[in-house]
């Protein structure tokens, strides 16, 4: 007997990843319904998933509370900031002795507000896959369930333990509290850290590309996590700083520890300089250790990269497309400011291509 399962699908691709995940395993187990809000968004995004991912029974449609009410599983994929809203008017409508989800990056107030609002017996597993929907698989991927004990008894939960763990992923069981506690730093803090930087840069008018022109590797990677920030949507970013009450005593202390050293550098204060590092540095030296390993890994391969293209200059090799996997097979021409020459003057960027003989 198929499953049936609903996501109420408001944001822009995690609805769709998971939609082709669930197919992607469980395609003749399942039946699977859709739910959106915008009607124009809505007809493309059909479009754009009937063509990419064809197989599987389901149905589309914009009835939110018809669309729950024989599910038997639900999965609530809006934006943040509508999350609380969409589970006060719609699950009151779950199935008795149904599983609802959500896929919130703050979890305590959507617990909350599952808890409140669910009937009886529905088993609430508030998730937060930590990562982002463009992934072709979930091996090392990091999944945060905040189930309370006794719904960790169960044994659909315990399905869905045994799913991921057996698919590689990492699974986490943790607080809802616990959760946002450590999502205010791993991304308040960061999301704050990087906006300060990319923000302090554009105010200085830097120009980025001469930058890259005294570029060290460690810089490199930063301006990598900038950029790859600063191309996603800005709205994600303000719900996790507006929605995670934990985040605005991480502000304070960023500021004050800022403050404090512009302080120390204005005052020449050498001595403070260097004693505060020493402090911070016993601090965090276990895993600084670990995580420089793994920076001297990056700058090992990237070297690896560049090396084997001046080594094969005038000779053809191989190159892999790392966003398509398209795999050319061309002779070098030179190579300079990480860009390649191939015979033909055509130009590959070192960063977006894997290179292998």
């Amino acid at each position: 007997m198929k499953q049936n399962i609903t996501i109420i699908g408001w944001t822009d691709w995690f609805w769709k990843w998971t939609a082709e995940f669930l197919l992607k395993h469980f395609w003749s187990d399942i039946s699977l319904t859709i739910t959106w809000r915008n009607t124009e968004k809505w007809e493309k995004l059909i479009s754009l998933f009937k063509r990419e991912y064809p197989k599987g029974e389901r149905l589309f449609s914009t009835n939110n509370i018809e669309s729950v009410k024989n599910a038997d599983i639900t999965v609530f994929a809006v934006p943040i900031a509508f999350m609380e809203e969409s589970i006060k008017n719609i699950a009151p409508h779950l199935k008795q002795n149904s599983v609802v989800l959500d896929v919130c990056s703050i979890k305590e107030f959507s617990s909350i507000a599952l808890k409140k609002y669910s009937p009886k017996w529905v088993l609430i597993i508030p998730t937060h896959p930590m990562f982002w929907p463009f992934i072709s698989s979930i091996a090392g991927q990091i999944f945060v369930l905040t189930s309370e004990e006794k719904d960790r008894l169960d044994f659909r939960y315990k399905f869905l333990v045994d799913f991921l763990n057996k698919n590689n992923a990492k699974v986490l069981e943790t607080s809802a509290k616990e959760h946002d506690k450590m999502m205010a730093v791993v991304q308040g803090l960061t999301h704050y850290d990087i906006f300060v930087f990319a923000e302090t840069m554009k105010r200085l008018w830097v120009d980025i590309k001469k930058s890259l022109d005294f570029v060290s590797p460690i810089y490199k990677l930063k301006l990598s996590s900038v950029a790859r920030y600063m191309s996603q949507n800005p709205k994600l970013y303000w719900d996790i700083q507006m929605y995670n009450k934990e985040i605005l005593n991480v502000h304070k202390t960023f500021m004050e520890v800022s403050s404090n050293f512009n302080k120390i550098v204005e005052n020449k204060d050498e001595a403070n300089f260097i004693k505060i590092i020493e402090e911070t540095k016993k601090y965090f030296w276990d895993n600084a250790q670990k995580w420089q390993v793994y920076t001297d890994k990056l700058i090992y391969l990237i070297s690896k990269q560049i090396d084997l293209v001046k080594n094969n200059i005038w000779k053809s090799i191989n190159f892999e497309n790392i966003y398509t996997q398209k795999v050319i097979n061309k002779k070098i021409n030179s190579y300079k400011n990480e860009t390649i020459y191939l015979e033909n003057w055509e130009k590959l960027f070192l960063d977006e291509w894997r290179v292998f003989e």
